[in-house]
């Protein structure tokens, strides 16, 4: 391989990774209404958290997420944030079927998640954010770290980000 070969190849390989994850990404279902199913049939007061967040304030952060996708995010990463590291993480985790982040980081901009929440209380407003976000038929907000999304994607997202934090949550 001569040097012009070498330099072609070392500008197309990132491209190339990149629209695989995605095209992979495009290919793995994230099955909300399933997922709401298996969250109506939890028992909110024999759940306990494993992690900081109480699980009533795991269930108002999801809440919180999936409301700003139809309401808007109230801060934003930069532009080239993104659309650089914000999609890349983005397809990155939808390709692999599975989301990791710090699970006590908040949605930035966001109102505190208040502790005293009774589980009941917080997973019935999950629940309805949910089931809102499905039936939404109108535009969506571009999300706070990955930008524009169309509703599949913003399928993905809510799905990876419910089984991360759902990962922290155990029937007592």
């Amino acid at each position: 391989m001569n040097r012009r070969q070498f330099l072609q190849a070392a500008a197309i390989s990132p491209l190339a990774v990149v629209l695989g994850l995605k095209f992979i990404a495009t290919l793995r279902p994230y099955p909300l209404q399933t997922l709401h199913t298996r969250l109506r049939g939890l028992q909110p007061d024999r759940l306990i958290s494993t992690g900081t967040w109480r699980v009533s304030q795991i269930f108002q952060h999801c809440a919180q997420s999936i409301r700003y996708s139809i309401h808007g995010y109230p801060e934003h990463y930069s532009a080239l944030f993104k659309n650089t590291a914000g999609k890349l993480a983005l397809n990155a985790f939808a390709a692999s079927g599975s989301m990791s982040h710090p699970l006590d980081e908040v949605i930035p901009g966001a109102p505190a998640l208040a502790p005293d929440v009774p589980n009941d209380v917080a997973l019935r407003e999950l629940l309805h954010e949910l089931q809102q976000f499905i039936n939404w038929q109108g535009e969506l907000e571009p999300h706070f770290a990955y930008g524009s999304l169309t509703k599949a994607q913003y399928y993905s997202v809510h799905y990876l980000h419910l089984e991360n934090h759902l990962l922290e949550i155990q029937q007592g």
